[in-house]
């Protein structure tokens, strides 16, 4: 290595093949087929496997290629490691060489995790960092993953991001690696019409957040250049690729989510919004997300332990205007397309253009409409702190102070 040349000079772009299009899920047998897969599992939830005819559509497919489908729907929202443990013990006995997540991120996260445990065998919570567990690489490729997202906001089916509630320890935690990138992502906007507002608000917030904290990721050429690409963390930090496909996102999720919300049968915002999920999670994935998600993952264990649920786009996003008043004066010219974006040019300021945006899809408009006070500062500040994989990628220094600043200034605005 060239001693005076000590920063990063190359950049990935890690993404799965992707299929778009009304209709695309029926598809999903000769798909498979192509891979030669002979037994897939389908995880889902409760709602998708007998609420919706999303399954159904799936297997029929499977049918048409003969390839034998079994079903397992006991995902949870936001997963907890017990569930996904039963997941994984159901996996086991099938022998399965293919995986089909079909619901939200809750479900493509629950069966990357499944696929991981039943290719390469050990406890679960040995993949993921201390404290949690011992922090085992994984060890290789799992087995062929299609993601099929019900949902449009996750971005779930386009990263090797899995998350988990870990209920003894009232933690909640991600694992990252490229492996877990799932092989294809089929999206039909079709299975989003289903969507109540609530949810749809929701997981377009969590969308436009990924999209916002990729878009002012710590730039990729800041980082040190590690030893071998074989260390090139998943997060790189912001590129001119993210840097197209974050504003690309965000633009749309101005557009068409607010559309969406009021009208779910809006087939147009619905595929617009599916298609922006994605760009997002591709600029996510890649980039990075950082302040506001490290400070999500800590707010949705407080909420819990006051016997609140939260969605994961309602944390994250709570905290997009605080963090953006803090970032703007380091970022002006970014933050100001944000704020044209959201407003289409009524609002000048980042901050207050997310926040009004925020409040016309009826989500909170700060952490005390969550229960949520001053003594409960310094708790999340001190949990988020120790998201170090977030972290790094902050565009400036994440010390404490910076920290207590966006949390106080999420409280109420």
């Amino acid at each position: 290595m060239n001693g005076f040349n000590i920063t990063e000079l190359v950049f990935e772009l890690r993404m799965p093949y992707a299929k778009f299009g009304i209709g695309a899920l029926y598809e999903i047998g000769y798909d498979f087929s192509k891979q030669k897969l002979k037994k897939v599992l389908i995880v889902t939830d409760d709602y998708i496997s007998k609420k919706t005819d999303y399954v159904e559509r799936a297997v029929s497919s499977f049918k048409q290629n003969n390839i034998v489908a079994d079903v397992w729907d006991g995902v949870e929202p936001e997963p907890s490691d017990t569930s996904i443990q039963e997941g994984i013990e159901f996996a086991k006995k099938g022998e399965y060489d293919g995986f089909v997540a079909i619901g939200g991120g809750s479900s493509i996260d629950t069966a990357k995790l499944i696929d991981l445990c039943t290719t390469y065998p050990a406890e679960l919570s040995d993949y993921f960092a201390p404290p949690i567990g011992k922090g085992l690489p994984v060890p290789g490729p799992i087995k062929f993953l299609v993601a099929v997202p019900t949902t449009s906001g996750t971005g779930s089916e386009t990263t090797g991001t899995a998350v988990v509630t870990f209920v003894t320890k009232k933690s909640k935690f991600g694992v990252t690696h490229e492996y877990l990138i799932p092989k294809m992502a089929i999206l039909d906007p079709l299975l989003t019409i289903s969507m109540p507002p609530k949810l749809t608000a929701s997981t377009g917030v969590d969308a436009l957040m990924h999209a916002i904290e990729a878009y002012l990721a710590k730039p990729y050429n800041t980082r040190e250049r590690p030893q071998s690409p074989l260390s090139r963390p998943a997060y790189q930090g912001s590129m001119p690729i993210t840097d197209f496909l974050a504003e690309k996102a965000i633009l749309l999720i101005g557009e068409h989510l607010p559309r969406a919300y009021a009208n779910g049968l809006n087939i147009e915002a619905r595929a617009n919004m599916h298609l922006a999920a994605f760009i997002a999670g591709v600029a996510f994935g890649n980039a990075g997300v950082h302040l506001a998600h490290a400070l999500a993952l800590p707010l949705s264990t407080v909420a819990m332990e006051k016997g609140v649920k939260l969605p994961h786009g309602v944390a994250a996003g709570v905290f997009g205007p605080g963090m953006l008043k803090v970032l703007e004066p380091f970022y002006p010219e970014k933050c100001s397309i944000i704020a044209n974006y959201l407003s289409g040019g009524a609002i000048s300021c980042a901050h207050e253009a997310l926040s009004e945006f925020i409040k016309t899809l009826g989500l909170p408009s700060g952490l005390h409409e969550l229960g949520i006070t001053e003594n409960d500062i310094d708790a999340l500040v001190d949990a988020a702190l120790m998201n170090k994989r977030l972290l790094s990628i902050s565009p400036i220094i994440p010390e404490r102070d910076v920290l207590k600043k966006i949390v106080i200034e999420s409280l109420r605005y």
